[in-house]
């Protein structure tokens, strides 16, 4: 029985592990020549526990300045590995490491960045049971 039990739980830990990000990390990808000033800017409050708004929809290719605002009690983070893989970003500008951007209480920080391939990418608060409590979304990226 103790067996059993034994490799349920192993089998219960590999379920919840996930595979890292596909591609080169975001930090080795600039944008090619981009009209930063063109930049549509994307707010995104991260507060106690979610995303506003939690949804966000981007076209390939066309420049975004994504501004997060940490307007919770605590740390948050804008989790999304597959999309921050997928982009490229400003030269000057701090890539997400890992796919992931964690802010203490009342930081703001700002991206530019340019969305690459299409389709659907998750977007989760990765602090502990933060996602549990509803701090996911999605980002949408669509072709011209």
């Amino acid at each position: 029985m103790d067996r059993r039990l034994a490799s349920l739980a192993c089998l219960a830990l590999a379920a919840c592990a996930s595979p890292a990000p596909p591609g080169p990390s975001p930090a080795a990808r600039a944008a090619p020549e981009v009209d930063w000033e063109k930049a549509r800017p994307v707010t995104v409050r991260l507060t106690d526990f979610a995303f506003t708004p939690d949804h966000l929809s981007f076209v390939a290719g066309v420049p975004v300045r994504l501004i997060l605002i940490n307007a919770g009690s605590g740390t948050h983070d804008f989790s999304a590995p597959r999309f921050f893989a997928a982009a490229a970003y400003r030269q000057e500008t701090a890539a997400a490491a890992d796919g992931d951007v964690t802010l203490k209480a009342g930081q703001t920080t700002e991206l530019d960045l340019v969305p690459g391939q299409a389709g659907t990418y998750p977007l989760e608060c990765t602090e502990f049971l933060h996602a549990t409590f509803g701090m996911t979304g999605m980002i949408a990226v669509t072709d011209r």
